[in-house]
């Protein structure tokens, strides 16, 4: 073949196989319907469902990105909603996984977006945007807030947006402008400590933690201080809140159990490993994986274990807590269905890559996420 024709040909290939770029719903958006919409499926972000999926399941579709993702998918009326590290925005035909279009973000995609009305807020973690909406039904961007970069998931609550950023902010933000309407510095004026754990939400409270290694707990009205608690190192995962407890793991390998109005120390437990993603709960037992691997079951009485389940590899995002299972993605590329109660394993599956992002449950059906660009539907 001639050399000169052989650029244009891969153009041509390329363009074919992933499609042009554009995203404009062929129905009306049905705002109504309940999804996964958020990262951990609520402003608590406890990661429980009152679903109950009896395995084994089989694959019914898979969607391959493209590129690398660690956001969360997103699913309402039928639609999947994946973001990606190349700042692309994919949405996804929910029942056949065939894509109904994409577009390009101003940046990369770490953190999960958030999902409300027709309206889709998504953190960018490079550029100078923070955050910026765009309208799921014609793909176009309603407006973006230009406050530095969010490796976290943005927080709907209350109708307002809450951002952490990496110049150590949390942001209470406008919705429908973007505008700010507080700010809430961690640090002083001269020190910068980044926030990568995504803000929970629960009695006019948005907690946080910090990579100062402070949970902070702040009024969602005011922006004024309520509590802090200090931790020995940087938190990196996101709390979660239930039964009037805050649960987050910290880099110095402990689990915190704090008490959500005051902020005071109910118990701990020492994992003795890094503890990278957020919890998951019912409501009586807090789940939690570590860097070595172990999955640990914790009453939320006392902290004490109920059980401990080893995978092969590191544990660095949220199990999913069902009706009857607790869903446990590792990087040894498994998925473990494991019985709530005793934590034996019931079922694996394993995934084209790594799991780095937990599972999403929506329909019946359970999405799981590999990092080397894979989405997957199991029934």
């Amino acid at each position: 073949m001639n050399t000169i024709f052989r650029p244009l040909l891969v153009m041509v290939l390329a363009n074919l196989l992933c499609g042009c770029e554009g995203l404009q719903l062929d129905r009306t958006f049905k705002i109504g319907l309940e999804g996964w919409a958020t990262l951990g499926g609520s402003s608590t972000r406890t990661n429980e469902s009152s679903s109950m999926l009896k395995p084994p399941l089989r694959e019914i579709w898979q969607y391959d990105a493209r590129s690398g993702i660690t956001a969360s998918p997103l699913v309402r009326d039928s639609l999947v909603a994946i973001c990606t590290l190349k700042g692309q925005l994919h949405v996804v035909n929910g029942k056949t996984g065939k894509r109904i279009g994409y577009i390009s973000v101003d940046g990369a995609v770490t953190g999960t977006p958030v999902w409300n009305g027709t309206d889709l807020y998504i953190p960018i973690s490079t550029g100078d945007e923070l955050i910026e909406s765009i309208d799921i039904q014609n793909g176009s961007k309603n407006w973006s807030a230009k406050f530095g970069q969010c490796e976290s998931s943005p927080l709907f609550y209350q109708k307002n947006l809450y951002v952490t950023s990496l110049n150590g902010m949390l942001y209470c933000l406008n919705r429908t402008n973007g505008n700010e309407i507080w700010k809430y510095q961690t640090a002083g004026e001269d020190v910068q400590e980044p926030i990568r754990s995504s803000p929970a939400a629960d009695s006019n409270l948005v907690i946080f933690g910090c990579d100062d290694g402070i949970v902070y707990a702040v009024d969602a009205t005011t922006g004024h201080d309520v509590w802090k608690f200090k931790a020995d190192q940087s938190m990196f995962a996101s709390p979660i809140v239930t039964e009037r407890r805050v649960i987050v793991g910290s880099l110095d390998g402990t689990v915190y159990c704090l008490w959500a109005l005051t902020g005071k120390l109910d118990w701990s437990y020492n994992a003795h490993s890094r503890v990278y993603g957020a919890a998951s709960a019912n409501d009586s037992l807090a789940f939690v994986g570590t860097a070595d691997g172990n999955c640990y079951a914790l009453r939320l009485q006392d902290g004490t274990i109920a059980w401990r389940f080893q995978a092969q590899s590191v544990i660095n995002c949220a199990p999913l807590v069902t009706t009857n299972l607790l869903y446990v993605g590792s990087l040894d590329r498994n998925l473990y269905a494991l019985d709530v109660q005793s934590g034996k394993e019931i079922w694996h599956y394993e995934a084209p890559g790594r799991i780095k992002v937990s599972p999403v449950i929506w329909n019946g059906m359970l999405l799981v996420t590999s990092e080397d660009s894979y989405v997957t539907a199991l029934k």
